[in-house]
């Protein structure tokens, strides 16, 4: 196939492409067995408290029957996505690529790769998502490329040329090693000797993918076209890759050593990467990160389209503010905090307390695993036996979805799917081949989506092998098995999310930890337009007690604890509850809670169970 015949039509000439299933369009008509179609939130600010679904395309489902999952796939499983009432979907890369990183090293931004489909495949599948009422998000890696992209060829090839600044370049030491001592995250040192020019070059990640000079006008500007040529196109925003590698130092400082009393930023690659050992001033969040964010929000600004940056290798905590800062950069950002933390029941609290602290302004999407980690159910609340693992899933969606942001859900938590234990046979991720066994790699994330209990692959393919496997504790949690059961951790998904959508104190209200004497309820408070609301958590496998004053009642929100003696609720473990004043609710549903009795509460009123 020529690359041609996956561009889009007029795209040689630069033709802005009027897309059928732009925004604006409504819900598909017809109405499916068992739920409604999405209605989408009207306005610009859309995204504030959405719920977005990862799809990692690979994994998803292989129409073409190549053992790859590609983008007619997910069109032929748009219904489970429509039944979940999410409000966007976020596409993996599937961008031309040699595949290195599985999409992440990008040869070419306007060209489907022919592993994925092809652009008509991308559009249907855009008029599919966007007609029945979601919006459509991409994943695009503005911070680097892949070494086969014309652009870094060109580089290499002409130092004296148009592109030879295009990446970031440096003259060997005098000992002949690299130009300073910036390390690459997937381990080793972070610069690669190019013998054609006679220079190293950076990379922040795998040796194949050269940062790019976001320096130079130039490349900003040929990055905001790329953009800017799927925008015209009808996608409905971006998630940024590795925003935190945007900018780097011009000097090329030497990063510090961290101190031994200084915490280490929380990172993937095991406990011995030597990643944790430098404070990263000069190579990670530095100079002209902003100035790159600034350029893509104008862009983002002429579209109304929305930009949710994945921030890692820095504590997030301190500068997220600072990227989301309103109007100027990214919408919203998420991190691997949580991911990365430890599961105990004050170290959670503390880190939730400390997000909501240093985040007073900017926006977040909550994210309990994607891509690139350990499924949470396994990660998280590894402590419970096999039988309590479906309600530990669904006390974690509870959690993600109730906390302030909106929420990044990857696919296969909305089964509870466990994370496989891999063996060094069945790994790709090159990140784990070079660190194993010290550190497993983002394999496990990554396995199939199993739609239905049939071996080997679980309907993800008809042929006779795939690219990765499908665990086989995976089969009998299955899509079409857990539809068929009102108890299942996907029906309590799809039942969750949509009620949610109902309320905006959810998607939209101030979040306020509550810090005396948690363990093992995790508590926080919702409040918007006077309206308040206690939720909590049972993060353990004992029983505890919620205590709960005479005005207060618990919501039936789906799968919540509901029934109170006449001094509270009994939390079984993991469970999860809600607890109103009983005030009307602004877009509560019709037929919402009833709670006891209990007009307008005092600012000065305790809350439940708070001395």
């Amino acid at each position: 196939m020529k690359d041609g015949a996956n561009r889009s039509p007029g795209a040689g000439a630069g033709a802005a492409a009027k897309p059928a299933g732009a925004k604006g369009r409504p819900p598909a008509a017809r109405r499916r067995e068992g739920f409604a179609p999405i209605e989408p939130v009207p306005g610009r600010d859309w995204w504030r408290g959405a719920v977005i679904y990862e799809v990692y395309l690979r994994s998803f489902r292989d129409a073409s029957g190549d053992g790859i999952g590609d983008l007619r796939g997910v069109l032929e499983k748009i219904d489970h996505l429509v039944a979940l009432g999410v409000d966007a979907v976020w596409l993996s890369p599937f961008f031309k690529s040699p595949q290195k990183d599985f999409g992440y090293d990008v040869s070419d931004f306007r060209i489907v790769d022919p592993i994925a489909g092809s652009m008509e495949d991308f559009l249907a599948l855009r008029d599919a998502v966007q007609g029945e009422g979601m919006r459509l998000l991409l994943d695009f890696v503005p911070a680097h490329t892949s070494d086969q992209h014309p652009w870094f060829e060109e580089s290499r090839a002409n130092p004296d040329g148009p592109k030879g600044d295009w990446y970031v370049w440096a003259d060997k030491a005098e000992d002949g090693g690299p130009p300073n001592n910036w390390l690459s995250s997937f381990g080793g040192s972070a610069w690669s000797w190019d013998p054609r020019r006679g220079q190293y070059y950076f990379h922040p990640f795998l040796e194949c993918q050269p940062a790019l000079n976001l320096h130079e006008e130039a490349v900003l500007d040929h990055l905001v076209a790329e953009m800017r040529w799927w925008l015209e196109h009808g996608v409905d925003g971006f998630r940024l890759d590795a925003v935190q590698c945007l900018g780097h130092d011009p000097a090329l400082r030497d990063n510090p050593a961290r101190a031994s009393h200084e915490a280490p930023v929380l990172v993937g690659g095991g406990p011995g990467n030597p990643f944790r050992d430098q404070i990263h001033m000069f190579d990670r969040d530095a100079e002209g990160t902003r100035d790159a964010l600034e350029r893509f929000r104008a862009l983002a600004d002429e579209f109304d389209a929305v930009l949710i940056g994945e921030l890692a290798d820095v504590h997030t905590n301190d500068v997220a503010e600072d990227f989301t800062r309103k109007g100027e950069r990214l919408h919203a950002v998420y991190d691997f905090d949580l991911i990365n933390s430890e599961p105990e029941v004050e170290t959670v609290t503390a880190l939730l307390e400390r997000r909501a602290e240093r985040l007073p302004t900017g926006w977040r999407m909550n994210v309990f695993t994607n891509h690139d980690s350990r499924r949470s159910v396994s990660n998280l609340t590894g402590f419970v036996p096999d039988e309590l693992r479906p309600q530990a899933a669904r006390m974690l969606l509870f959690l993600q979805l109730g906390l302030r942001g909106g929420a990044a859900i990857y696919q296969g938590e909305e089964l509870g799917l466990p994370h496989p234990e891999l063996t060094w046979e069945q790994l790709q991720d090159p990140w784990a081949k070079a660190f194993w066994p010290d550190f497993e790699g983002r394999d496990g994330a990554r396995t199939l989506f199993p739609w239905t209990g049939e071996p080997p692959h679980g309907g993800f393919t008809e042929a006779g092998s795939a690219w990765i496997h499908l665990p086989e504790a995976h089969l009998p949690l299955n899509a079409a098995d857990q539809a068929r059961h009102p108890d299942s951790v996907l029906s309590f998904a799809r039942a969750f999310i949509r009620w949610r959508r109902e309320h905006e104190i959810l998607r939209l209200g101030e979040e306020r930890m509550v810090r005396h004497d948690p363990a093992p309820l995790i508590k926080w408070r919702r409040l918007w337009r006077g309206q308040e609301w206690l939720l909590a958590v049972n993060f353990s496998d004992d029983r505890a007690f919620l205590p709960m004053e005479e005005n207060w009642s618990a919501l039936p929100a789906p799968g919540c604890v509901q029934e109170t003696t006449d001094h509270g609720l009994a939390m079984p473990p993991l469970s999860f509850a809600i607890l109103s004043t009983g005030e009307p609710t602004p877009g509560r549903e019709k037929g919402g809670a009833q709670g006891r009795s209990g007009g307008a509460r005092s600012p000065a009123r305790r809350e439940p169970g708070v001395s």
